[in-house]
This record gives structure tokens, C-alpha cells and sequence, in this order.
């Protein structure tokens, strides 16, 4: 990704993390609400992190290559962080698709991470990610991610 690219946007989503006024598209509405397929629950998801060590509430930005070999590029309000088998998976609301969705972290790249208001770039996002799904194993949260988007 270009300097340009990363620079734009780091601008269309600045205003994300805000907690004076989110501007994300859909944030800007409240809590999102959303159905949990796997769990049978509606869940609640508000834009920040509550608790720095769990993922949920977290914003990111990625450029996202599926099993096709399509790329996109994503958003992503964090739900959940877990393991399968040794992939590490990130879940949660997907503005573009209006629906929870599930992503493998080692198909990610060029990750925008919104953390206390600031932006910061994720280089390596198997430690950062691995850390969350530690956090929620140890606390029991961690549900089994069974059908990752490809």
C-alpha cells in the first residue's frame, strides 16, 4: 500500500475512535446490534474498547486477501479474538457486508488499529492478535470459530 493510500485512509477513519462523536458510517447510529449465529444471541457492540486487554470495541482498518485471492479492503468493529487449530481469528461487525464476519489474521495486511483515539499501525498482527486470544482464553470468553469468511 502507497503512502497515499495509508494516508487517506488514516483520514476517512480519524474521526473513528473519537468518543466525543464517532464518525464511523455506522457508529454514528449507537450500539450496533447484531445475530450471532454460532451462540443463537443478538450482541451489542459500541464503538471503544472498555477494557484495554479485550479486543471487543477495538476498531481496524486491513486490506483482506480471501481464499480466492480476492482482495478488499475491510472494517471491522472487534467482537471476539480466538484459535483454531493454529489460526488465529478476529471477529466481529462488518460495516460492507451489514453482518457479523470472521477473518484469519495471517490473511490480513496493512492493519490500522484505533486504540485509546489513536491510530497506530499494526506490523506484525500475529503477536498483536495473539494477545487478545490469550486474554479471552484465559477468561473463558474465547467461543469456537468454526466458518471463517474465506
Amino acid at each position: 500500500m502507497t503512502g497515499r493510500k495509508i494516508a487517506r485512509t488514516r483520514r476517512r477513519l480519524r474521526h473513528a475512535a473519537d468518543d466525543g462523536g464517532p464518525e464511523w458510517r455506522l457508529a454514528k447510529r449507537g450500539p450496533i446490534r447484531a445475530y450471532d449465529e454460532f451462540s443463537d444471541v443478538e450482541i451489542e457492540l459500541r464503538l471503544g474498547q472498555k477494557d484495554s486487554s479485550s479486543i471487543e470495541g477495538l476498531l481496524i482498518d486491513f486490506r483482506y486477501v480471501a481464499a480466492d485471492g480476492e482482495m478488499s479492503r475491510r472494517s471491522l468493529l472487534c467482537w471476539q479474538c480466538g484459535r483454531h487449530a493454529d489460526k488465529i481469528y478476529v471477529r466481529g461487525y462488518c460495516p460492507f457486508r451489514e453482518e457479523l464476519r470472521t477473518f484469519r489474521i495471517d490473511r490480513m495486511s496493512d492493519v490500522i488499529a484505533f486504540l485509546g483515539g489513536q491510530e497506530t499501525p499494526i506490523d506484525d498482527v500475529r503477536p498483536f492478535f495473539a494477545g487478545f486470544a490469550a486474554s479471552a482464553a484465559q477468561e473463558s470468553e474465547i467461543v469456537f470459530l468454526e466458518t471463517p469468511e474465506s
